[in-house]
């Protein structure tokens, strides 16, 4: 016979009996009650991999969209007369000063306004008008209204509302490549087929003109079927001059201007006079006629990467959705105490001011437990017991059979069963006055004495149950006691 072995010793530092000190009431790393906290090992490679999925899809999409993306408006370099990369102009400005006409790049408008010459031999390209006031915009207008051609790239709506001519913009998809004129301006069918493209379009108005706007008329170029027309040519029978509206000028980069009839609609739009002002309108004025929004910050493409991201969520969803499983029980990370949860189910109670449902929670229990000993089963049909309400919320009394469990106890006791029920099923039990079974579980006749004479009436389990909290301890009590009356625990 060997002797019992000691319990090791606490590591220094630390009581014996702690969790995880080896000693009395304190088990081990390796004892049943010991749970790895954390993430697991297989949560942590999903999230590792659904991070690696996003940076794939990020850096893929971020590198098609420069693959097809066009050359940004926004560069230093973009249009540029002096540019000669892909995304500037300086071909055509050559091209044009070997025609004898005198190209001066400017960074502001008011510059070429201000300047000596005469407006009838003067062609003006403005880029970016919209960071112009509605001022310098009704300048440009009456610029054109002395002789000069002023041409305007990207006007959108708010330009177009500040010169009043009868123009609208539109919004419409156009698809890549050569569109043909259906139009009679000249320019453009001695130039044919071209790539002019942009993402302002322009169109009629749906209501007739007025004001400065009567009798001005404006001819559009190169429209797709949908409608809408990346070139647009404003005239009026009193104007010595024109207005041009260009929904883009990729068509006059170095990159595209050899393509289709590009230089040959180039030539007929700019070269009409002898000297050209080539404006990129870097600075916004106080109050431009373009005032963006963040919307219109975000860009037309922004939205539709979050419709296609939010599409993406949604077809994620649904496979995921379909791969779920029953659910899997697991153990808790910590061990709690029994005390700290019924405590816990106490508060919650309290707080709510949910006596009935307290009450029912004290009787369900000793029912359940009463069921054991006395071998009932330990379900029966459904709401066989009636219902209790606390508030708004209703919860069906079940658990075994009531008729079976009253006359067991009272069988094992020899109390009166109108007090067992009222005790188990609570039928109105106040100390005072008990109330009897309802007859839908009353059991063959002669089984339950008959109520007393003139006493109170037969409610079901659905009436009040205790109004305040010393009603609800004296029902706790009552329950424990005949809990050990009927013994066996």
């Amino acid at each position: 016979m060997t002797a019992p072995t000691a319990p090791a010793p606490a590591p220094p530092g630390q009581p014996a009996g702690t969790p995880g000190a080896g000693g009395p009431g304190g088990p081990g790393p390796t004892g049943s009650t010991f749970q790895q906290s954390g993430p697991r090992p297989a949560t942590r490679r999903r999230v590792t991999i659904a991070l690696a999925v996003v940076g794939v899809v990020v850096v893929a999409y971020s590198l098609l969209a420069v693959a097809i993306g066009q050359p940004s408006s926004g560069g230093k370099e973009s249009l540029d007369t002096r540019s000669p990369a892909p995304a500037g102009t300086m071909a055509l400005a050559e091209i044009l000063r070997h025609r004898g006409i005198d190209v001066t790049p400017r960074d502001h408008a008011w510059d070429a306004l201000t300047a000596p010459g005469d407006a009838a031999d003067l062609t003006m390209v403005v880029i970016r008008p919209g960071r112009l006031d509605r001022y310098t915009l009704g300048n440009l207008r009456q610029l054109a209204e002395d002789g000069a051609d002023v041409v305007l790239v990207g006007a959108n709506a708010n330009v177009l509302a500040a010169l009043d001519v009868p123009v609208d913009t539109v919004d419409t998809v156009t698809l890549p490549g050569a569109k043909t004129p259906a139009c009679e301006l000249a320019e453009a069918r001695t130039a044919g087929r071209t790539t002019i493209s942009g993402s302002v379009h322009y169109d009629r108005p749906t209501e007739a003109p007025e004001g400065p706007a009567a009798g001005v008329t404006a001819t559009f170029c190169y429209a797709p079927p949908a409608g809408g027309a990346p070139l647009a040519v404003v005239t009026a029978p009193s104007w010595a001059g024109r207005l041009v509206l260009l929904s883009g000028a990729g068509f006059l980069t170095n990159a595209d201007l050899d393509r289709e009839g590009n230089a040959a609609l180039a030539l007929g739009l700019l070269a009409r006079h002898s000297h050209l002002d080539w404006v990129i309108q870097e600075q916004v004025l106080t109050d431009p006629a373009d005032r963006d929004s963040v919307a219109d910050l975000l860009g037309p493409g922004f939205w539709l990467t979050c419709l296609q991201i939010l599409v993406a969520l949604v077809l994620l969803a649904l496979w995921r959705g379909r791969r779920l499983g029953p659910p899997v029980p697991e153990p808790l990370p910590v061990v709690v105490r029994a005390a700290e949860t019924t405590e816990g189910r106490g508060r919650l109670y309290s707080a709510a001011r949910a006596r009935g449902l307290a009450a029912e929670a004290l009787r369900a229990g000793l029912r359940a437990r009463l069921a054991d000993r006395l071998g009932l089963p330990p379900h029966s049909a459904p709401g066989a017991g009636g219902t209790v309400r606390a508030g708004a919320v209703a919860k069906e009394i079940s658990g075994p059979d009531p008729a079976a469990l009253v006359a067991s106890v009272v069988a094992r006791t020899g109390r009166p069963p109108v007090k067992i029920w009222a005790l188990l099923y609570g039928s109105g039990w106040s100390p005072a006055a008990q109330a009897a079974p309802p007859a839908a579980v009353m059991p063959a006749p002669g089984a339950w004495p008959a109520p007393p004479a003139g006493g109170p009436p037969a409610p079901g389990p659905q009436q009040p149950e205790p109004l305040d909290d010393a009603a609800l301890v004296r029902l706790a009590k009552a329950l424990d006691k005949l809990d050990r009356q009927v013994g066996g625990r």
